[in-house]
Order: structure tokens, then C-alpha cells, then sequence
């Protein structure tokens, strides 16, 4: 399969961001034998948070991450101010975020039927992997939007968060950050896809499978 090494390092990645009571021992074990020395400075901070106790504590997982946590997995919270009013939770700026993702998740087939929120970032990387299975679909260079436009920047916000909490899955985000640098590069000069006016770019994206938006 073409990019199986890459979809095989993004599904490690989001295995190793659920909580660890979820976690999979095989599927981690197959995913990290995937990662030749060709990944050599992917695979360091993996590594380094695989060795590291702290990353297999329940406990350690859910105060940081999970339960009111300091440093939030939904990318959205690093990206927008909360809303201060009910009112402000279905206008403010996450929400059509929220809804673009939604979009590019539903055009390459993936639907989360409402069991977790699109800006959960072990979703938004088994996105990453899922797309790349189903790169056919992406003729108008979504993926690059969504990793550069939606993606990162949001990583960014949470590198910041987990840095002054001192969080062991700190290791875990030059990682992620390296990866997607790779999964751009492989796309060549392929240019992201961007509405009629940036205004409109944080609306639901209105495409229908071999139709251009």
C-alpha cells in the first residue's frame, strides 16, 4: 500500500494518545516495528514516552488530560477563547471549525457518529492515516488543508500547554510535528484548498464525492 509507513506512524501516535487503560499492546508493538531508520528521530521521542512509567499511569493521564484537565486533547480549546455565555457556545469562532472538520472528516468517509468530538486529537490522527487509505478522495488538496491550516497550528497551542505543565506526552509532539512536515513533503507542490474568501473558509465544506468544491 502506498504511505503504508506513514499511516502506520499515525495510527501509532493516536494509539499512544488514548488513555492507557485503552491502549493496545499489539497494535502498538506492529505500528513501532514499522519504523525503520528512516524514522530514526520520529521513533526517539516514541521511544523515550513508551520507556517513561508516567505515560502508562491512568491516573497521570486523566488529572492532565482528561477530568477539567490543564492541557486539553481537543485542539480547538489551544486554538479559541471558551465562550464566556450559552449563547456564545453555537457562534463563537470553534464552532465552525468544528463543522469544516466534520466536513473533510466526511468526505473521506470517516463518521464519528457523534461518539467523541472531530477535535479530539487521537481522532484527528487516525484521520490522517484513514485519508491517506482513501488519498484517491482528496483531488483538491484537503489533506494539506487540514494538516496546515487545521492541524498544526493547533499543536503548536498544545506544545505551549503541556511545556508549562511539565507533561510527559510532551515528547510525543516533535513527533507528530516531524510527521506531518513528512506527510506534507510527499505531497509535492499539491496546494491546499481554500474557499472563494477566507471569510467563507470556516464553513462546512460543501463537497460531494468526484465533485469539486
Amino acid at each position: 500500500m502506498k504511505n503504508k509507513d506513514l499511516i502506520s506512524v499515525w495510527r501509532l501516535l493516536s494509539e499512544l494518545f488514548v488513555s492507557p487503560a485503552e491502549r493496545d499492546p499489539d497494535r502498538i508493538k506492529a505500528y513501532r516495528e514499522e519504523l525503520d531508520d528512516e524514522y530514526a528521530g520520529i521513533a526517539y521521542g516514541i521511544d523515550l514516552f513508551m520507556g517513561d512509567p508516567d505515560c502508562q499511569n491512568e491516573s497521570e493521564y486523566l488529572q492532565t488530560l482528561e477530568l477539567n484537565p490543564p492541557v486539553p486533547l481537543y485542539l480547538g480549546s489551544h486554538l479559541f477563547d471558551d465562550p464566556t455565555t450559552c449563547n456564545g457556545i453555537g457562534s463563537g469562532a470553534r464552532n465552525p471549525y468544528m463543522l469544516e472538520l466534520t466536513g473533510i472528516y466526511e468526505h473521506f468517509g470517516l463518521d464519528l457518529g457523534g461518539c467523541e468530538m472531530p477535535d479530539f486529537l487521537p481522532i484527528m490522527l487516525e484521520f490522517l492515516a484513514i485519508s491517506l487509505e482513501q488519498s484517491e478522495r482528496d483531488t483538491i488538496g484537503l489533506r494539506r488543508r487540514f494538516i496546515e491550516r487545521c492541524f498544526l497550528p493547533g499543536i503548536e497551542g498544545m506544545e505551549k500547554a503541556m511545556a508549562k505543565f511539565e507533561s510527559p506526552y510532551l515528547v510525543l509532539l516533535p513527533s507528530i510535528q516531524a510527521m506531518a512536515v513528512e506527510d506534507l513533503r510527499r505531497m509535492g507542490d499539491t496546494p491546499a484548498w481554500q474557499p472563494e474568501s477566507e471569510q467563507e473558509s470556516t464553513v462546512r465544506l460543501p463537497i460531494i464525492d468526484g465533485v469539486s468544491a
